[in-house]
């Protein structure tokens, strides 16, 4: 089991294996003891995948279950209230321990009532796609969507620890497993040249979920996200190149309505930000053509038709990350990011013209 620790003020560890089986010695090292009473808390998908693994928990503890409708549509306040509810129905207090077992809805919904419930209780995060694994399950970022806004109200809360299994990628089904690499492609651009090159050579072995191959992309994620928490938790300055990509990406998100993921849609605005920096910080050409040749070959989308401008344009500028101006996270060169590059309306538009909208 490979394990990598979070340094913060309050620091936990993720813990990464092939299977689930070292989960519930993990748990006794946290003091947590047969009989206690957990809070398992999850989608109704979710909860049809892995009866199996609910029903181990089941015999290992005393589990009250939540569950909840799967999708992005319910990462919302009609959602926490539930879970509120079904908390306060059965007695949680402050002792309690939520346990969050699903993707990145699940774990960032979980998180922020943890964060929330009775000003803050413990939490155990267990992310079952490839996306939460790589990204959302770490760096304390916990929320949910509010009027048209993605992640506008929120928190940052820890949770006890992380425990992911590659196992989990095994039932994903293609659009779900694919959604995560647009995040793992985020990764490999902002800081790690290796990891992209890892990509471009084990395309095969990605695509068929080759054990080795995912343990390796996992860590390289992680790894990498874990640097930046450590320097910048609150998200105030360099934390901000995690971000690349997605201020259109969300835009891309909200308006296709549901037809692309969060990584797929993070994908089409990777190449977004890649052709406005050839424009605004001289970027090499080749990189766009780079990448997305490897976008094609993972089976990531390389093309949208934006059919509203005017409510494309609306979502962007309500990024939560910007204020009166627009700013951007750009590439100088592949490993070397740039925050908070200000941009207008036009700077947008023609990058989003010169790539994934030709119009043609």
């Amino acid at each position: 089991m490979r394990e990598i620790k979070i340094n913060l003020k309050r620091p936990y560890t993720i813990y990464i294996d092939s299977n689930l089986d070292k989960l519930f010695n993990t748990m006794n090292e946290y003091k947590i003891k047969k009989n206690d009473t957990l809070f398992l808390i999850t989608d109704d998908k979710v909860s049809g995948l892995y009866n199996d693994i609910i029903l181990k928990f089941e015999k290992h503890f005393n589990i009250k279950k939540y569950f909840f409708n799967n999708g992005e549509l319910n990462k919302n306040m009609t959602t926490i209230q539930g879970i509120y509810s079904f908390l306060i129905e059965n007695n949680a207090n402050r002792d309690s321990i939520l346990i969050g077992l699903g993707g990145g809805v699940v774990g960032d919904l979980v998180g922020f009532v943890a964060a929330t419930y009775m000003r803050g209780i413990r939490y155990i995060n267990i992310p079952t796609t490839l996306l939460s694994q790589v990204d959302s399950s770490i760096g304390g970022k916990v929320g949910y969507n509010y009027n048209g806004i993605k992640n506008i109200v929120g928190s940052f809360y820890n949770p006890e620890f992380v425990f992911i299994s590659t196992n989990f990628l095994k039932t994903l089904e293609k659009k779900q497993f694919i959604d995560g690499l647009g995040e793992v492609i985020k990764y490999s651009l902002i800081k790690d040249k290796t990891l992209l090159e890892y990509i471009k050579e084990n395309i095969k072995g990605i695509a068929e979920k080759e054990n080795d191959k995912m343990l390796y992309i996992i860590r390289s994620c992680l790894s990498i996200k874990k640097y930046f928490v450590e320097i910048d938790y609150k998200d105030t300055g360099i934390r901000n190149l995690l971000n690349f990509g997605h201020t259109t990406g969300h835009a891309i998100e909200i308006t296709s309505n549901g037809k692309f993921t969060h990584g797929e849609s993070v994908a089409l605005g990777i190449l977004v930000a890649i052709k406005m920096s050839e424009n605004i910080l001289d970027l090499s050409n080749e990189i766009y053509n780079d990448v997305e040749e490897v976008l094609k070959k993972l089976g990531l989308p390389i093309e949208y038709k934006v059919d509203n401008y005017n409510l494309f344009m609306y979502a962007i500028n309500h990024d939560k990350k910007n204020g009166k101006k627009i700013r951007f996270v750009l590439l100088q060169d592949i490993g070397k990011g740039k925050i908070k590059v200000e941009v207008n309306n036009e700077d947008i538009l023609k990058g989003i013209k010169q790539s994934i909208d030709k119009g043609e």
